[in-house]
């Protein structure tokens, strides 16, 4: 399994999300980072 794969899990009354790129990265970190600069460079 590379880095496209996608593992799905059920955790009771917990609902999660991971979303990691292929460095290993966490996306809910980097996304909202890259956009925060981008709207940025719109004002």
């Amino acid at each position: 399994m590379g880095m496209e794969a996608i593992y799905e899990f059920e955790v009771k009354d917990m609902p999660v999300t991971v979303a990691v790129d292929s460095s290993g990265e966490s996306v809910h970190t980097t996304g909202p980072a890259k956009w925060k600069q981008i709207i940025a460079e719109q004002v």
